[in-house]
C-alpha cells in the first residue's frame, strides 16, 4: 500500500551524514534538506517533508541514483558547493555517469506554484528535458507550474552546471502536495517523476 510505504520511507532512521542508493538510470535524485537546521541567525529551518521518502521511493521502482542528506552537518548543502555531500555529488556524477540531477526541495503552502523548476534561468538543463519535465506534471494534473520565479537553483545547481555534460533542475514543491494527510497529492508528484524518468531513460538509450 502507498501510503504505507512512503510513511515507513519518510521515518526510517538514517544515522550517517548522507546515504547513498545505487541504481541503473544515470539520474540522480538529491534530497538535501530532509532534516531540521539552524540557519546563520540561530532561527531553526524545518524539514522538508517527504522529500526523503520521494527520492528513496524512486530508487526501489525506478531505478535512479538517489543522494539524501540526513544530519545537520552545520552546513546547507544548497548554500555552500564545496561541503561533502556536493563534493560526493560530482564524484557520483563521473563515476556513475550521471546525466541528470534533480535536487527536490520543499516549499511553503503559501508559494503561488504548484511545483517550481530551478535552471539558472533556462541555462542548466537542454529546454527538451524541462519541457518534457513540466508534461509529465500537467498529464497528472499538477498544472501550475513556475520556472525560476523565485527559485533559480541553489549552490548545487550552480556547482553541477559549471560541470560538462550534466544537466541539473532544482525542483521546488508546494507543501499542499506533501501533506500526511492528503496523500493522494503526493502521490501525485511520484507518478509524475516515475513517467518523466522512464521517458528520459528511454530517450537517451534509443
Amino acid at each position: 500500500m502507498f501510503e504505507q510505504e512512503i510513511n515507513e520511507l519518510e521515518n526510517m532512521e538514517l544515522s550517517e551524514d548522507f546515504t547513498i542508493l545505487n541504481g541503473s538510470v544515470p539520474i540522480l535524485f538529491s534530497a538535501p534538506h530532509t532534516m531540521e537546521q539552524v540557519r546563520e541567525d540561530g532561527s531553526m529551518k524545518p524539514r522538508e517533508t517527504f522529500t526523503k521518502a520521494i527520492v528513496m521511493y524512486l530508487n526501489k521502482y525506478s531505478n535512479i541514483y538517489a543522494i539524501v542528506k540526513n544530519t545537520d552537518t552545520g552546513i546547507d548543502s544548497n548554500r555552500n558547493n564545496y561541503d561533502d555531500y556536493n563534493v560526493e555529488i560530482r564524484r557520483l556524477i563521473k563515476d556513475k555517469n550521471i546525466k541528470l540531477v534533480i535536487d527536490l526541495h520543499g516549499a511553503s503552502k503559501d508559494r503561488n506554484f504548484d511545483v517550481e523548476f530551478g535552471t539558472l534561468n533556462n541555462l542548466s538543463a537542454d529546454y527538451s528535458t524541462i519541457k518534457e519535465l513540466e508534461e509529465a506534471f500537467i498529464e497528472n494534473g499538477i498544472t501550475n507550474i513556475d520556472n525560476n520565479n523565485p527559485f533559480k537553483g541553489g549552490a548545487i545547481t550552480q556547482g553541477i552546471y559549471s560541470l560538462d555534460d550534466v544537466d541539473v533542475i532544482q525542483i521546488e514543491i508546494n507543501s499542499k502536495y506533501r501533506d500526511y494527510n492528503k496523500l493522494i497529492e503526493l502521490e501525485k508528484i511520484i507518478q509524475s517523476l516515475q513517467n518523466f524518468i522512464k521517458q528520459y531513460n528511454d530517450y537517451i538509450n534509443r
